[in-house]
């Protein structure tokens, strides 16, 4: 977080290019991976993180945006690709709903796989998440792989901390009441959560 302040200071008080190009490169993985989850499209997320940076950088003097820039950008992210698929949707007359799009096929893969774990145990936490509700699944998928705080996915879904809690116990439990490997279980949901183990109240 500091090296972040740092860059945003240059970029903000010297219109340092280079600076702007390092805070590119610290985000772009983290958003494209996100926005995949919004859209299939690649080229759509790869314009859609190009146009938030954009705006970002037109943006850069105002100071709401230095509280927590990497939220921004993922809220920036996510508002860009729900305006585009409900123009594109608008044309086939369907509306689209932001709770519903996070209905992408959830990869376990990408972030943990255990070696010495059984592939059909893997294959079948990864349906079950899979098969979690859209909104339940974006929340897990904010938690452990970009690892907001309760607090950020709170502000940025609009929902209070304590449906963020209770969201993150439930996907826990519908996991754990499904698989006999409970060791398994706790590696993945908890081996990119720094910040202590979600709670049911």
């Amino acid at each position: 977080m500091e090296r972040i302040h740092i860059l945003w200071e240059q970029i903000v008080q010297e219109d340092d290019k280079e600076a702007f190009a390092e805070l590119y490169n610290l985000f772009i993985d983290d958003l494209y991976r996100y926005g995949s989850k919004l859209s299939p499209d690649e080229g759509m997320v790869k314009d859609s993180i190009q146009e938030v940076f954009l705006d970002l950088y037109d943006k850069r003097k105002k100071s709401n945006i230095t509280r927590n820039l990497r939220l921004y950008l993922i809220v920036a992210l996510k508002r860009v690709l729900i305006r585009k698929l409900q123009k594109y949707r608008r044309l086939e007359k369907r509306q689209i709903n932001d709770v519903d799009m996070f209905d992408v096929q959830y990869s376990f893969e990408e972030q943990y796989m255990e070696e010495e774990a059984s592939n059909m145990v893997l294959e079948k936490v990864r349906r079950i998440i899979t098969g979690l509700p859209a909104k339940q699944k974006e929340i897990i998928y904010l938690r452990f792989n970009l690892s907001l705080e309760y607090a950020e996915i709170s502000s940025m879904l609009g929902i209070s901390v304590e449906s963020v809690r209770k969201q993150v116990y439930r996907a826990i439990k519908s996991v754990r009441e499904s698989i006999d490997y409970p060791d398994l279980l706790l590696l993945f949901f908890l081996s990119y959560n720094t910040n202590g183990s979600p709670h049911t109240a």
